[in-house]
């Protein structure tokens, strides 16, 4: 009797909405807000010589313990997918006055906003708490905010560590991402050991300055080139995949990048990162996290000259155990209903969705432009069991009628959508009663959710860098039908399964061309169901299109026949 399939709201917590409309100013950004990780989270146990799994896993926690998709990783180089190259371009303009131990290695630049003290005085890096420059990574840009040092290596190629490994890490220029470890990109740095006459003379303009003891020292030598650094490197190829963060809270989606080109390093200078780890970690003289499953994902080699690959990402499995959006015989979603039996990253995550768009707090900004390539011939229609769905978002044929029917675009995308530049390979797109994002308090009749990823062969069986385009429907009048739904509302299957489509074929460009030019909202949140991923980019469109209650009834007729009587499947 559950015919409603809306998740409730979520808090917005630390989230920026952005309102994106054309003639809005361009805002700066200054993104990365990373706070201290609450509890002391450990590499090993005093007097160990190298990286304890088990001592990890006890003291970290949280998604380090549950993920799927962390990191570091073994490159495998034999099974690794051969891409073009991406164009990774480094633009990196950074003045340093002091260097710091964080008490868990060496770091040049901060990742968040605060003064540094020296000797009882504030000091202010002049890139402190902003981006120290940028690298354009496939053409996106990606601001530039630390740089730290591992040893020995975090990330090893077919089994084989390293003495040291650096680690760029960069943020994607947006403004709704302010706060958030979401659409993070390191570009990796490989150091071999070698002779004491192979000291590395880069490291060496700073490398003795760092502290033993954990906090900042003052810089006074001479400033150095990090583009120029890094520009030899690049132009060899590096490993691409999509991991996490390798310290707690080792949040998933990040963006691998490691060079093939490694530097050599002597031991003194590991020996000095060695020291200074020992001392501010009670003895322990290392600094890496263990090699973690690659499970189902893709480690993708970019080299210049390899073929461009085709994508086809999201292979999306079905979570296990009953999951609801409330119980029988309520009219609307519950809370702890959805909490006691989703679980997981949906109860302890901090930039979940739905959300509630209050006006008067989104930050205005120019708007980033959506253009849709749809590509779409529609063979059959889907009722999943939790909502009305056309097209899919894993490779598998449908049966209708004992008999295998795939749809031209099953499995893979279905064309695409261009946003801020970016190709979003779209997949899918499906309904909500009542909507799950609301607006200023109000919710509306139902949502669609246009659900996108990035095209990138690395991402091939994951959740991350997923985007909606969310639509509105206000309830109108019984002359106010939906012509568009009305093409092929009514042959939805009321139980769950798929149904043939004979109709006439509808052009998904033409419908939403009017509402982005509208501009939409723009926020970092997560999927709407279990497994509740975050870091997905929501974009709802300001502009809303009208329903009426016949065409809501036959959407919730279908889900309290298939959820038990629960006609709704909003959180």
């Amino acid at each position: 009797g559950i015919n409603f399939n809306n998740r409730v709201t979520q808090p917005l917590n630390h989230r920026v909405v952005a309102e994106m409309s054309q003639g809005s100013p361009v805002r700066p950004v200054n993104n990365i807000a990373m706070s201290e990780v609450v509890g002391k989270w450990l590499y090993g146990s005093k007097g160990e010589g190298k990286a304890n799994a088990d001592v990890q896993r006890s003291t970290w926690g949280g998604l380090c313990v549950t993920g799927q998709e962390q990191s570091p990783i073994d490159v495998v180089t034999a099974n690794v997918a051969q891409a073009s190259t991406a164009s990774i371009t480094t633009h990196f303009d950074t003045t340093v006055s002091y260097v710091k131990n964080t008490g868990h290695g060496f770091q040049l630049f901060e990742t968040k906003p605060n003064n540094n003290v020296i000797n009882g005085s504030d000091v202010v890096d002049d890139f402190s708490g902003t981006s120290k420059g940028y690298s354009m990574v496939a053409g996106d840009k990606f601001n530039f905010y630390q740089v730290h040092w591992h040893t020995p290596s975090e990330n090893t190629i077919d089994g084989q560590s390293f003495a040291m490994e650096a680690h760029f890490v960069h943020q994607l220029d947006d403004v709704a991402l302010h706060g958030t470890y979401h659409r993070l990109a390191v570009i990796g740095l490989l150091y071999e050991l070698g002779n004491e006459s192979e000291c590395n003379e880069f490291l060496d303009k700073f490398w003795s300055v760092f502290p033993v003891e954990k906090g900042n020292v003052e810089y006074t030598g001479e400033n150095f080139d990090l583009n120029k650094k890094l520009t030899d490197e690049l132009a060899e190829g590096y490993y691409h995949w999509y991991g996490s963060l390798t310290t707690p809270p080792c949040t998933e989606g990040v963006s691998w990048n490691l060079l093939k080109r490694r530097e050599k390093v002597c031991q003194a200078q590991v020996d000095r990162l060695q020291t200074a780890l020992s001392a501010t970690q009670g003895g322990i003289n290392f600094n890496n996290r263990v090699t973690q499953p690659l499970n189902h994902r893709v480690v993708a080699e970019m080299s210049q000259g390899s073929p461009v690959r085709p994508v086809n990402n999201i292979a999306m499995s079905e979570v296990v155990g009953k999951w609801l959006y409330g119980s029988k015989g309520e009219g609307k979603a519950n809370a702890d209903v959805q909490r006691s039996t989703w679980g997981g990253l949906c109860v302890t995550g901090q930039e979940q969705s739905p959300i509630d768009v209050v006006t008067a707090n989104v930050a205005q900004a120019s708007t980033a432009s959506i253009t849709t390539h749809f590509d779409t011939t529609v063979s059959y229609v889907k009722n999943t069991g939790h909502g009305f769905q056309l097209f899919e978002t894993k490779p598998n044929n449908n049966v209708i009628n004992g008999s295998d029917v795939v749809d031209d675009f099953s499995g893979t995308s279905k064309g695409y959508s261009m946003v801020a530049g970016d190709k979003f390979n779209f997949y899918q797109v499906h309904w909500h009663t009542p909507s799950e994002n609301t607006i200023d308090g109000q919710s509306f009749a139902m949502e669609a959710h246009f659900v996108h990823q990035l095209d990138d062969v690395a991402l091939h069986g994951t959740y991350h860098r997923l985007a909606v385009i969310g639509l509105l429907y206000e309830l109108g009048n019984e002359s106010e039908c939906n012509e568009f739904l009305d093409k092929f509302w009514s042959v939805f299957p009321v139980e769950k399964g798929n149904v043939e489509y004979t109709g006439e074929n509808f052009d998904l460009n033409k419908k939403l061309t009017d509402e982005l030019a509208e501009g939409y909202y723009h926020w970092y949140g997560s999927l709407t169901t279990p497994p509740c991923t975050e870091g997905v980019s929501w974009n709802l469109l300001k502009r809303r299109e009208k329903v009426c209650q016949a065409q809501v009834d036959r959407l919730q007729t279908a889900l309290s026949a298939t959820q038990g009587g629960i006609n709704f499947n909003n959180r």
